[in-house]
């Protein structure tokens, strides 16, 4: 079918123009592609045409840029200039105080290693000095701890320095903080930190005044000091406790044995039971030698004469006084309950026991050097690397620094805010 003529053709109504854009006037040619009831039907094109802007909206454009300018003007001097009207004119002075030290120990070269240090030291039979770790760490919290904050707070009355009306509003503490606000602000005026790598503590105290801050440093530096000898004491005291009741036991069991063999000799009347029996036997030897010689001059006597011989009756009174003395001084040794022989069992048993005694008194004084040879080897030293000196000037706050930064912030802040603000406007159109 021909299409119809142009004056008969069927238009969609056009949809209505923004207010800035004009519809050409059709031209009579469709597009390639129509969308009307007839084949080859077209609808009409549309271009666009932007106006320029009046001088109204010029205007309107050129007041929103200066507004745009005064704004980022203000958002970068005005916290630039409160931060170094208050840096320069109004923040106190801050003096700080820098400690170096270390926590050592000194241990068995060839019990820990040491490297070619410590082997050398080995050889020598000495020893070496390492690292104490955990101890360092002990130290650091001590520090940090309000333990350490109520000793110095005696010692130096620290409320009272950070409260003064000298101090800057913005920097003192509060004169009606509590003790949770104290002990903050104590933490921002003292930092210590432990360097694992090579083995310092670092400590900063800082403080308004430059006294104040010497004397922080001292005093928290003593304080470390005196617990790592705690620790010294309290490892050594464990260390010999055993060593030490074992040597009192053994003192006490050496002084009984020799109050048990006193009481002894005291009540038998002899030194040595031993010896007194030795003389005993050497009296009955001798008694027993003039028996025989006795005997043997009777016999004598008896084969030269055949009778009477006033003679022989004596030797035989005298052999027979021997004899009975023999019986007398044997019985001493071996009569009964009371002779020598038990006595000298007696003595033996309790001069024994007085030995083991010694002995065991004399091995329990060397356990005792060895506990305190090895409570020195492990022996805990505080070795000052940077002591503590009294600053000559003021370090903190830094000034330009600050000043710089803010500026930097603000900055950042307004390319920040631009940023967001631009995607929330397209969001919006």
């Amino acid at each position: 079918m021909k299409p119809s003529a142009p004056s008969e053709r069927i238009r969609r109504a056009p949809r209505p123009p923004r207010p800035d854009r004009e519809v050409e006037p059709d031209d009579g040619f469709g597009d390639d592609f129509g969308d009307g009831d007839e084949p080859g039907e077209a609808r009409p094109r549309q271009v666009a045409i932007t106006h320029l802007p009046m001088a109204e909206s010029r205007e309107a454009i050129r007041r929103g840029k200066i507004r745009s300018a005064i704004f980022s003007l203000l958002v970068l001097v005005v916290p630039t200039l409160i931060s170094a009207v208050y840096i320069y004119g109004y923040a106190s002075d801050v003096y700080q105080v820098d400690t170096l030290f270390q926590v050592r120990t000194s241990y068995d070269a060839g019990g820990m290693g040491g490297g070619g240090k410590g082997a050398l030291s080995f050889l020598k039979g000495g020893s070496v000095m390492g690292r104490a770790m955990d101890e360092s760490f002990s130290v650091v919290r001590y520090i940090e701890s309000r333990n350490a904050m109520d000793k110095l707070q005696g010692a130096l009355d620290l409320r009272k320095a950070f409260t003064d009306e000298s101090v800057d509003s913005y920097s003192r503490l509060d004169a009606n903080a509590d003790g949770e606000a104290f002990y903050g602000y104590y933490n921002d005026m003292v930092s210590i930190y432990f360097d694992e790598v090579s083995g310092m503590i670092n400590l900063e105290t800082r403080a308004f005044d430059a006294d104040l801050a010497y004397k922080m440093a001292t005093g928290l530096a003593k304080q470390g000091e005196d617990l790592i000898n705690q620790f010294n004491t309290r490892s050594e005291t464990d260390l010999t406790a055993l060593a030490r009741n074992e040597l009192k036991d053994a003192e006490q069991r050496m002084r009984d044995a020799e109050v048990a063999l006193t009481r002894f000799r005291n009540e038998h009347g002899s030194l040595d039971p031993s010896a007194t029996s030795a003389s005993v036997n050497s009296i009955i030897s001798t008694l027993k030698g003039q028996a025989a010689a006795i005997e043997a001059e009777m016999r004598a006597i008896t084969d030269i004469s055949h009778g009477e011989v006033p003679r022989l009756a004596e030797l035989r009174n005298k052999l027979a006084g021997l004899r009975e003395q023999i019986k007398i001084e044997e019985s001493r040794l071996t009569g009964g309950a009371d002779s020598w022989a038990a006595q000298i069992e007696e003595y033996s048993i309790l001069t024994l026991q007085a030995e083991l005694a010694k002995q065991s008194y004399a091995n329990a004084q060397t356990g005792l050097d060895s506990a305190l040879v090895e409570a020195r080897r492990q022996k805990l030293y505080v070795v000052d690397v940077v002591s503590p000196m009294q600053p000559k000037e003021a370090r903190l706050p830094y000034r330009a620094q600050t000043v710089f930064f803010t500026f930097l912030s603000a900055l950042v802040a307004l390319v920040i805010g631009r940023l967001v603000w631009a995607g929330v406007r397209d969001h919006m159109v």
